[in-house]
């Protein structure tokens, strides 16, 4: 009795969760959809965005090959939204609703509405395609994409810095040992869209590893399980009275 005990114990301890957080270098696009020549988007990187991200640089690193990838995507299927933050160890902005409005910020007393914070962070770059031989602009090729900016358009107290993205990764140390290894300070991936234009550029700062205090601050348990009767700092579909798992934008990939 006291080997299975122990035995599960070790399988237990070999997943660990860590929260890592980026800090943005570049202006970032998360699509979320299109309004005429307007590509819109998200104002926080879903889980199944960051995970691409570091699947592909994590199995560019191995060789890039078939293998590679199909290994990676379940070394970092358990990962979560990210969210943003003005300094480095400073609060997570997680989403919620205020007197029914979508906000960011709505676990601290300062929050900001939607609306707000694409006031201060997002702006819009526009392309077109260009004829070669008038030089001119091509009918109906005016794109307009918004993305998020490093840092705010105008300064706000102390946070005239780049933003911050902070979100939590389950490892199981069994599978590959070498992850934790790979995220090193210094590491930089690519989120989102629109890289061609230089988008998308995030460094990771430092990771570190958290208890299950801190799993509950998020409103998970230690399998990235939703905790019953908690808020849930995360993005889940409501449908029909009840939280369920979205088909795109999910707790856990």
């Amino acid at each position: 009795m006291l080997g299975i005990t122990l035995r599960r114990w070790v399988i237990k301890m070999n997943k660990k969760w860590y929260k890592l957080v980026f800090e943005q270098k570049n202006p970032i696009h998360i699509g979320k959809g299109s309004y005429g020549v307007l590509s819109e988007t998200r104002i926080f990187i879903p889980g199944w965005t960051m995970w691409g991200a570091l699947v592909n640089k994590y199995a560019m690193g191995k060789g890039g090959v078939e293998e590679d990838f199909n290994k990676s995507k379940e070394l970092f299927e358990t990962i979560s939204c990210f969210y943003p933050s003005f300094e480095e160890n400073g609060e997570v902005l997680f989403p919620g609703y205020t007197d029914s409005h979508f906000c960011l910020g709505c676990n601290i007393m300062k929050n900001y509405s939607e609306e707000d914070f694409r006031a201060i962070f997002t702006d819009v770059f526009v392309s077109t395609a260009i004829d070669p031989i008038s030089q001119t602009a091509k009918d109906e090729s005016l794109h307009e994409i918004e993305i998020i900016l490093p840092k705010p358009k105008n300064v706000i107290g102390e946070s005239n810095k780049n933003l911050y993205w902070v979100g939590l990764l389950c490892i199981d140390i069994n599978k590959s040992d070498d992850i934790p290894g790979f995220l090193q300070e210094g590491l930089e991936v690519f989120v989102g869209g629109e890289r061609r234009y230089g988008f998308g550029k995030i460094e990771l700062k430092y990771k570190t590893e958290i208890n299950k205090e801190e799993l509950e601050y998020w409103g998970l348990d230690l399998k990235g399980r939703p905790i019953e009767n908690m808020p849930l700092s995360n993005y889940m579909e409501y449908y029909n009275g009840s939280l369920t798992m979205g088909e795109i934008e999910h707790i856990i990939v």
